[in-house]
């Protein structure tokens, strides 16, 4: 059973790394390409809503080779809480 994307989105940070949206973006697209809701605005707004809610918090951000800024996250302790308490099926 496949883990629903906007979960799976915060299991990339599990591993206490720190990610750019357009690196969850490429990583989830892998996952979940053929889904409507697979696009960058909606992966935008379920990382924008992690940070809201104190599950991601934003990591040092830096400029990439074009001079965009690019918006890092990391996980939160309460982000690891609430992954424990996805049903056993989904553990990772």
């Amino acid at each position: 059973m496949k883990l629903p994307m906007k979960f799976r989105i915060l299991t990339f940070f599990a591993q206490g790394e720190t990610i750019s949206d357009s690196d969850v973006f490429s990583r989830i697209k892998k996952e979940y390409g053929s889904e409507q809701q697979c696009n960058t605005s909606i992966i935008k707004n379920h990382l924008h809503s992690f940070r809201a809610n104190c599950l991601l918090e934003d990591a040092d951000p830096a400029l990439d080779e074009t001079g965009k800024l690019v918006q890092y996250y990391k996980i939160t302790d309460l982000g690891r809480k609430r992954l424990s308490l996805l049903p056993w099926e989904y553990s990772l």
